[in-house]
């Protein structure tokens, strides 16, 4: 069910980069740590459908559908000190809180009406749809370490509590890793080459209001790769200018069927930032490109770096015009 959405955005100097709320990262979303601090907000649509559009079923004890439509604000603070003996230097903080008025709609429009259309898929029938207000709260501590550059290893864990689970994580890998030469310098823009991630995730659930039978653990295995531009600050927070990311995902699963067994779900992500804009779209049909379209089958998340948007604003009231500079 592939969840493609277009995005177009100027090009600016700052870009926006957000922890994604749960449960987007057992949908198939990125679950990297933010590499620089950031104040994001916008909107996280998630989709789940028990059965496809020839009405096989999804073989999990959720019998409804869900249309999470998550209203985000996230804040990862990196903390950062000139001092050499600091307590939390090389560590950074996020915390990300979300509410839903979760109903059909509008995930049900881009699921029937724009991507099953153009993939001439027949559409997926809602089953008793869940009408309610969902709350969800993600926290997360990361500690940084340098690999042929500042802050590329990380080692953390966090938790999500709310209305859908609980959950209680521990993470681990490296986030854009310079993998080819640079191509292209700027020393305002930065370098443009192709970077890599990876990162092993554990998990321990707990059942919440929407989700009442969930897997008691859960792995997960995200490897990504990226192409964009790419300037260090001064306290080794890495920042793309632009940047396009395809992400893979192996997770164990947090569903289950009647006789305990656990779904296993894999998908992909394609994200693209430029300026404070972030877009991400992800899909659970991996390897079932042609017939899957079910399950906890798709999601999208497009979020604004607030913080950024304001001082790139501040910049452009700041900055003198070329007639002011002339008669200066």
């Amino acid at each position: 069910m592939g969840g493609s959405l277009l995005l177009f955005v100027g090009v600016i100097s700052t870009p926006a980069w957000s922890e994604n709320p749960a449960p987007s990262v057992h949908w198939g979303s990125t679950a990297f740590p933010d590499q620089y601090t950031t104040v994001t907000s916008g909107l996280t649509l998630n989709r789940f459908t028990p059965v496809d559009g020839l009405g096989n079923k999804y073989d999990s004890t959720v019998g409804n559908t869900l249309g999470f439509n998550l209203m985000t604000l996230s804040w990862t603070k990196h903390w950062d000190y000139s001092g050499t003996s600091w307590l939390w230097k090389n560590w950074s903080t996020n915390l990300t809180a979300g509410i839903s008025p979760t109903s059909d709609e509008p995930t049900q429009f881009f699921q029937n009406k724009v991507v099953h259309q153009l993939r001439h898929l027949p559409p997926v029938p809602p089953v008793n749809t869940r009408k309610e207000t969902d709350v969800m709260i993600d926290g997360s501590a990361t500690r940084w370490f340098p690999l042929f550059g500042p802050k590329v290893i990380f080692v953390g864990g966090g938790f999500s509590v709310g209305t859908l689970y609980q959950q209680g994580f521990l993470r681990a890998g490296i986030r854009r890793l310079q993998i080819s030469p640079s191509v292209w310098h700027s020393d305002k823009w930065g370098d443009i080459n192709v970077r890599a991630s990876a990162m092993g995730r554990i998990s321990y659930q707990d059942n919440g209001s929407t989700f009442h039978a969930v897997r008691n653990t859960a792995g997960l295995v995200q490897p990504a790769i990226a192409i964009g531009q790419y300037r260090t600050t001064a306290t080794g927070e890495t920042i793309p200018t632009w940047e396009i990311e395809l992400a893979l995902m192996w997770d164990s699963g947090i569903f289950v069927n009647t006789t305990g067994q656990s779904q296993k779900q894999f998908a992909w992500s394609l994200a693209a930032s430029a300026g404070p804009v972030r877009f991400e779209t992800w899909n659970d049909s991996m390897g079932h490109l042609s017939e899957r379209d079910y399950g906890p089958t798709y999601g999208a998340a497009l979020t604004v770096d607030v913080l950024r948007a304001w001082s790139i604003i501040q910049e452009f009231r700041t900055t003198p015009t070329t007639s002011q500079s002339a008669s200066l």
